[in-house]
């Protein structure tokens, strides 16, 4: 019986199998490139236009954040101001890591890391050519000043109307959206950080308010409004709401 079923099967047509096709792979943002990081030429994976992942050497598997600059979220459509759609701007997101990794740029770091553990590097020209062109903001946070040149390339990108400002612009633009409970925290404060597109300068927002996945929510600077959609960071990457996975 056994061995009829099986002569049965190898026997089957095709197109019996037609309806079970592939999906069809993820796009994928990333981007390999070269950097000269304090003065040595070191292979990296851009995982978006402001940080990667070092491919060799001591720090190999390391994460980064860049100091100066700042570019969208690229994990989901969630960025929204002026005429722009959050997927329009999701867009341009995704394309940053390469418009990063087109070039081989001079870096540097002192071995300092962040609170995520990730190694913190300068790349100053980066910084000042990611903002010239419309993919990044000028961003200093927690004490940093931010970089002359890099705010100017960004005021001249503004006026320019390029990437990200080409159809409008705003005074703040929201980078980080924390929710009152997240993640089990009872402190009773949350934060948000928004950055002044006019200075650089990415300032905390205190708040008491309660976020639900994917709700919108909208800050003013001085009259001016940017949104951004809250997403809790451990549904970010894994477990995605849908309002991530229409972006898929």
């Amino acid at each position: 019986m056994l061995r009829a079923l099986l002569f049965a099967v190898l026997l089957a047509s095709p197109a019996a199998f037609a309806g079970k096709s592939k999906k069809p792979p993820k796009e994928k943002h990333d981007a390999l490139g070269f950097i000269k990081l304090n003065g040595v030429r070191t292979e990296v994976r851009w995982t978006d236009g402001d940080s990667f992942k070092i491919n060799e050497g001591d720090r190999k598997g390391m994460g980064t954040r860049l100091v100066g600059y700042n570019t969208l979220e690229a994990y989901g459509p969630v960025h929204q101001w002026g005429e722009w759609t959050a997927m329009e701007l999701f867009t341009l997101a995704r394309a940053s890591s390469k418009v990063a990794a087109a070039q081989e740029w001079s870096c540097t770091s002192d071995g300092k890391v962040d609170g995520y553990k990730r190694l913190l590097v300068k790349c100053e020209q980066l910084a000042a050519e990611m903002a010239r062109s419309g993919h990044a903001l000028a961003y200093a946070v927690d004490g940093e000043k931010p970089d002359p040149e890099v705010v100017a390339a960004q005021a001249e990108a503004m006026k320019e109307k390029r990437g990200i400002w080409a159809k409008g612009s705003t005074f703040g633009v929201i980078t980080s959206l924390h929710s009152v409970g997240e993640d089990g925290n009872e402190d009773p404060q949350a934060y948000n950080r928004v950055v002044d597109t006019r200075t650089g300068q990415a300032l905390k927002r205190k708040h008491q308010d309660r976020y639900q996945s994917c709700q919108n929510v909208c800050l003013e600077t001085d009259g001016q409004q940017s949104c951004m959609v809250y997403v809790p960071f451990r549904h970010r990457y894994r477990g995605k709401p849908d309002c991530l996975k229409s972006s898929e």
